[in-house]
């Protein structure tokens, strides 16, 4: 029987046998997930046996209408198709599965898919497109809080930078990796993680912290359907020997793991192992490192994959070279460009041919368009007349609708406006009437005070005690500087605000002519435009009116040079600073202010503290009280019960 006819009895075998055998299964397995964990125990085990569940998968996903099963079963076939080093193959597949399930929306998948591309890229040496497709299920993954996407992600992301030697930026990923893969059950990236984590402490010098993670990724891919990995851990553990100087351990793992892969079939594991045999010989005894090359490349020769072949005739030719013997060297370099070539020509005979089959299937659809479009024209010009027409009645009616809506709103807006106008001109003459009445309640108040004032002032002329003289004339003097506040408000604009300078001058001016002192005084004032509201205008009033009757009755000993100095300065804002201060004798020292039974002591004191401020009287170069407090908001029209009833309080 001929090779070609022993296939076709294979092919025919193979045909049948899954046909019975699927009516078989169908009792046995009851979804796909059943069909997945069968192939992921046979995809590094035995590659056939995977494909063949793999293919009754995929019809009992198409059978059920499982859309995301289909795509589940596309992603175990390109991870075959991987692992036979068909990534041309895999990588299709791939990208079906990702449209299927970005279609479901089945963000899991999506990721998986996304991976599976980056690891195709990777292997290309497509590392940006692969470290981009990484990240994308990344993402994907940390938005639906999927621990083991994050695990998987990280891993390859990690696997990116270690193919690139850059084993700084593949540690840091892999130790995110491995943080998520403590809380998950061992998988086969488990088993990845401690592999890269024995290559890049082995890198490091870091022996025992690599061995460490290699004998405990071994110890625990003994089940058979990590046996790819076994053999990849193995061959990593040799490496890691080799440079510790133990060539005899790295040889005898190098030819345990090439047994292995012989053993399940796995030419992309034997090839990896022939290759490391090679460079552990190479140094001590090349001959045998060109033997181990040489299966190599008969058995990449053999399965057809030109890239791996390419690889080992490279080293092979140097190899030769090295040892002198230059005709086998360039037998291996001819050979080599011979499939560079051809590799080559093929790519580019593939991209023609798809390109070709590109370019026929958009002449077809383009024909398919047009055909479309004249069929589809005339059924659109029936329409047109039809559609045209109730357009036209339709638009008619509703500028009807818009022009009546548009009447209505004007109309009901002039009526607004109408209301609104009366209605300000009511609030307005409201308004007008309210300052009148404040600027009447003002007068009455400053005249009350004044009759009060005149009461005083004859019952002077029959008090002959000095105290009560003197307690009545500071009473007339106070109320003199809250009369002279109620003037200012109704003679004024305002009736809700003082402005501070002008008061204050001719508060100081009419201190200065009542006194009756014989004091030569000069009076200095620096007053910042402030306003204040009555309850804020009282309590400064009455403080100065304290601290300049008590500045221009004791301060001074003698008749010159004397002077008192008042400021009111506005600081940042809202924050006010009060200065009343003389050059006279000050207080003297054995009087005690904090315990001061004073009338004009209380009284400032109680006023501070009804400005919320703080007060401070020292002896500077003689008597300096100054007040920190903060403006309040004007109030419109301030209830003057109120204010009084305040001020009483705080006194």
């Amino acid at each position: 029987m001929t090779t070609i006819n022993k296939k076709i009895a294979i092919v025919v075998l193979v045909f049948f046998s899954a046909r019975v055998y699927s009516q078989h299964v169908e009792k046995k397995f009851s979804s796909v997930k059943d069909y997945e964990a069968v192939i992921k125990h046979y995809r590094y085990l035995d590659p056939d046996s995977a494909s063949y569940y793999a293919m009754l998968a995929m019809e009992f996903a198409r059978q059920k209408k499982d859309s995301n099963g289909m795509a589940s079963i596309l992603l175990q076939q390109g991870m075959i198709d991987d692992n036979n080093g068909n990534f041309d193959s895999s990588e299709k597949k791939y990208r079906v599965s990702l449209d299927i399930f970005r279609s479901l929306n089945e963000k899991k998948g999506i990721a998986g898919s996304l991976i599976r591309i980056g690891v195709v890229e990777l292997r290309n040496g497509n590392y940006d497109k692969a470290i981009g497709n990484f990240l994308d299920a990344l993402k994907i993954a940390e938005e639906s809080a999927d621990k083991y996407g994050m695990m998987e992600a990280n891993y390859n992301i990690s696997w990116a930078y270690l193919d690139q030697n850059n084993f700084a930026a593949a540690l840091q990923y892999l130790l995110v990796a491995e943080k998520y893969n403590q809380q998950l059950p061992l998988s086969n990236i488990s088993l990845n993680i401690y592999d890269h984590f024995g290559i890049i402490y082995t890198h490091n010098n870091d022996f025992k912290q690599a061995e460490s993670y290699l004998q405990k990724g071994l110890q625990l891919s003994e089940k058979p359907e990590y046996q790819g990995l076994y053999i990849n851990m193995l061959n990593n553990l040799a490496g890691l020997y080799t440079k510790e100087g133990l060539e005899k351990k790295a040889i005898s793992l190098q030819k345990d793991a090439l047994n292995r892969s012989r053993k399940i079939g796995n030419y992309l594991r034997e090839l990896q192992s022939l290759l490391a045999l090679s460079k552990t010989y190479m140094k001590k005894n090349p001959a045998t490192a060109i033997f181990y090359l040489k299966q190599a490349v008969s058995l990449a020769q053999e399965k057809k994959v030109p890239r791996q072949e390419i690889r080992y005739l490279q080293k092979l030719s140097e190899l030769y070279k090295a040892q002198g013997n230059y005709r086998e060297a360039f037998a291996a370099k001819d050979r080599q460009y011979m499939l560079l070539d051809s590799f080559f020509y093929r790519k580019v005979t593939q991209n023609i041919e798809s390109l070709k089959a590109e370019y026929e299937l958009s002449k077809s659809n383009a024909k398919i368009k047009e055909l479309n479009y004249i069929n589809n024209k005339h059924q659109l010009e029936l329409k047109n007349s039809t559609l045209l027409r109730n357009i036209t009645f339709a638009g008619l009616l509703l500028l009807l609708v818009i022009v009546g809506l548009f009447y209505n709103q004007n109309k009901i807006r002039k009526k607004s406006n109408l209301e609104l106008k009366e209605k300000n001109q009511s609030l307005q003459k409201l308004l007008e009437e309210k300052e009148w009445l404040m600027k009447e309640i003002h007068h009455r108040v400053k005249n009350n005070l004044q009759i009060v004032i005149s009461l005083l002032n004859t019952q002077l002329k029959y008090v002959h005690s000095d105290d009560a003289i003197q307690a009545i004339s500071e009473s007339m003097q106070r109320m003199q500087s809250i009369s002279l506040l109620h003037q200012r408000l109704y003679q004024s604009d305002s009736t809700a605000v003082v402005e501070m300078r002008s008061y204050i001058e001719e508060l100081v001016s009419y201190l200065e002519g009542s006194s009756g002192s014989t004091q030569n005084i000069i009076f200095k004032m620096d007053i910042d435009e402030i306003e204040f509201d009555l309850a804020q205008a009282i309590p400064v009033g009455l403080i100065l009116n304290e601290a300049l009757t008590n500045a221009i009755k004791h301060a001074f000993a003698q008749n010159k040079n004397n002077m008192v100095a008042v400021s009111l300065k506005k600081q940042n804002g809202r924050h006010i600073v009060l200065h009343i201060n003389d050059n006279g004798k000050g207080i003297p020292e054995h009087v005690d202010l904090g315990t001061s039974n004073s009338m004009g002591i209380r009284l400032i004191k109680g006023l501070t503290r009804q400005l919320n401020g703080k007060l401070k009287i020292q002896n500077k170069g003689g008597l300096l009280i100054q007040i920190d407090f903060s403006t309040k908001p004007v109030e419109k029209y301030p209830v003057t019960e109120e204010v009084y009833y305040e001020l009483e309080t705080a006194i």
